[in-house]
């Protein structure tokens, strides 16, 4: 079997392989003699778990086929990628040339191919004649029919999924998914707002419908009725993905939406099927959950990209031990990939000790805000350049790919 632990479907390119699409899965997947594993430094992009997988994979016999990124192409980690028994590795910028993945599925390199990285005694073993045994044969009595004579079974045959079964462009651009989940510790902080504002700024920089956006299920249903949905669908015609694991998107501005159908009664988490539903179906460079004031599951925050968690600037609030308990928590837990958003900011707000590295996002023109929430349409961000500023620099800017195909 082939495994596929790549950022694109290739399953039609390979046929009989099995698409691995979130690092969980890969580490959740046991592998036996003779199975492929094409793991990319865009599915599991941490290196102890990339070292973990090949670890496991090798013990268990299979053949690990590394893919990674230009940035992460330097000879120390060759050298251990030989050390570890994987020969078979290449490294791409923006595009990965699918020729080359054939080629490494179909030829596997034995360490005489690569002895610039592997130690002197492994390449010097690989080089030695093989032992040859002499087995004695009974005749074969000529006046029976002859059996088909197979030739020897070369060193690798070329296997059933790497013949193409289909005519997809050679090159295949990798925009590595981001995953952003937006949520906050009380109502009316602004959750949803930051959320659309995100959206816009994302798909501002970015080709049509590069965004999505997901309303968590256990949030109100408020996405439908917000940009006036029925005027592009009959809500009894909508299928949300709860239904079958793929629902439908609706377009709005460029973004693409994905709102809970109106009359939703949140009250499931859906933590593992959405993680797999977001994965499955993250195929343009962002993606955003609007979580709203529900806590969600471990299992979403811990795939996120970037977590945002949006308060206002509301003593009241803040002052609440166990509003203050539950911020420490989340952000001793996800800190490191968590911005803390401070919603309708004003000069007469001090917060500087509590949150040293916050964002803020000042009150924006409510004439504007309204406009756009009374008309169906995301809130215009051009306006507030200046506004913004923070947010973009600090949330969406660094998510960006460096280079996005049209």
């Amino acid at each position: 079997m082939l495994y596929l632990a790549f950022p694109a479907d290739l399953r039609e390119r390979y046929a009989e392989s099995t698409w691995l699409v979130y690092d969980k899965q890969v580490l959740e997947t046991s592998f036996a003699p003779g199975d492929i594993l094409l793991l990319s430094t865009w599915v599991v992009p941490h290196r102890a778990e990339q070292l973990q997988i090949i670890h496991r994979a090798r013990q268990e016999s299979a053949r690990v086929i590394f893919v990674g990124s230009k940035e992460d192409e330097t000879d120390d980690w060759k050298r251990q990628l030989c050390a570890l028994g994987v020969y078979d590795f290449a490294f791409f910028g923006d595009e990965v040339v699918l020729g080359v993945l054939d080629d490494l599925i179909e030829h596997p390199r034995t360490p005489l191919d690569l002895r610039a990285y592997v130690d002197e005694t492994v390449w010097h073993l690989a080089r030695e004649d093989p032992v040859v045994v002499e087995v004695e044969t009974p005749k074969v009595d000529t006046d029976e029919p002859m059996q088909d004579e197979a030739p020897v079974r070369p060193r690798w045959r070329r296997p059933r999924w790497g013949k193409v079964s289909s005519s997809p462009p050679e090159r295949l651009q990798v925009v590595q998914p981001r995953l952003v989940v937006v949520l906050g510790l009380w109502p009316r902080a602004g959750v949803t707002t930051i959320t659309y504002l995100l959206a816009k700024l994302f798909a501002k920089q970015l080709p049509m419908r590069s965004v999505t956006c997901i309303e968590h299920p256990r949030s109100w249903p408020r996405m439908w009725d917000y940009f006036q949905l029925d005027a592009r669908m009959p809500a009894e015609s909508y299928r949300h993905w709860t239904v079958d694991g793929v629902g439908q998107e609706i377009e709005v501005d460029g973004v693409d939406l994905v709102p809970l159908p109106p009359g939703w009664i949140g009250s499931a988490d859906y933590g593992q099927p959405m993680v797999q539903y977001i994965f499955r179906q993250m195929r343009k460079p962002v993606t955003l959950v609007d979580v709203g004031a529900q806590a969600p599951s471990d299992m979403l925050l811990g795939v996120a990209d970037q977590i945002v968690c949006v308060l206002d600037c509301d003593p009241t609030f803040l002052s609440i031990a166990e509003l203050g308990n539950q911020y420490r928590a989340l952000n001793a837990k996800y800190g490191g990939s968590m911005v803390t958003v401070l919603n309708k900011w004003t000069r007469y707000a001090h917060y500087e000790d509590l949150f040293e590295d916050a964002v803020r996002v000042p009150y924006l023109a409510p004439e504007m805000m309204q406009q756009a929430l009374w008309t169906g349409r995301f809130p215009d961000v051009s306006a507030w350049a200046s506004e913004l500023h923070e947010l973009t620099e600090r949330v969406v800017t660094p998510l960006l790919p460096a280079r996005v195909g049209g």
